[in-house]
């Protein structure tokens, strides 16, 4: 399998890396380009962004609306108020330039697929705001599937848009939605998701024609 190691390199990370947008939500963007294996490879430029991280932590696993909300409704590709998560969207270049998408060849494969480390660290907040260390825990996921965003990430969506659009680069849109997590908290605290920490960002695709045997990685880490 060909490989593209990453070369990191921040686009935008607002402050201290969040930017606060509203109640329970924290988002920040961050940009990482990541060369091709070959000189005449597939290069990408992976986007993480449109995180939420609930600073009042309470979530209702069965809510398809509101603040409390963990359930995505149709055609809704976000990370939900009440669980949190994030977008990855990805721009793949130099695909025109690949032997079979100039031989007007289809992919073999249905389309792309994204992984990633994540760690959200909880606990409980004080009367006053501040975060209590002592309660603090963390919960952690290896090699995470993250979710597709509708039909962006179909590799021959992604081939028709490049002859559609020649002035443009496309790629794949991802998205996580977090399950619930239980957090207990002392009379007088609230819970909270004091932060969200995704690394080991892998994007792939084992296609014969257009994009090759390609996982194009980032170690991260991104912050929210």
């Amino acid at each position: 399998m060909r490989r593209a190691l990453a070369r990191l390199t921040i686009a935008l990370l607002a402050g201290a890396g969040l930017v606060l947008a509203g109640p329970g939500a924290a988002r920040a963007t961050t940009t990482v380009e990541i060369p091709a294996a070959t000189a005449d490879g597939i290069s990408a430029t992976v986007k993480f962004y449109g995180a939420v991280v609930p600073r009042h932590y309470n979530p209702d696993p069965t809510a398809p609306f509101g603040d409390r909300k963990c359930l995505n409704t149709y055609h809704d590709y976000n990370p939900t108020p009440g669980c949190g998560g994030f977008k990855l969207d990805v721009r793949l270049h130099n695909v025109r330039n690949q032997p079979g998408y100039l031989a007007g060849l289809r992919s073999s494969v249905y389309g792309f697929q994204a992984y990633a480390d994540t760690a959200r660290t909880f606990g409980c907040l004080r009367p006053d705001g501040t975060f209590d260390h002592a309660t603090g825990f963390v919960v952690r996921t290896e090699r995470q599937a993250l979710l597709p965003t509708y039909y962006y990430t179909d590799a021959n969506w992604i081939i028709h848009q490049h002859r559609e659009y020649p002035d443009q680069d496309f790629g794949p849109h991802f998205y996580m939605n977090f399950p619930a997590v239980e957090v207990s908290c002392p009379e007088g605290t609230t819970p909270t998701q004091y932060g969200l920490k995704v690394t080991n960002v892998q994007v792939t695709i084992a296609d014969d024609n257009v994009f090759g045997h390609t996982t194009w990685s980032t170690p991260g880490p991104f912050y929210a």
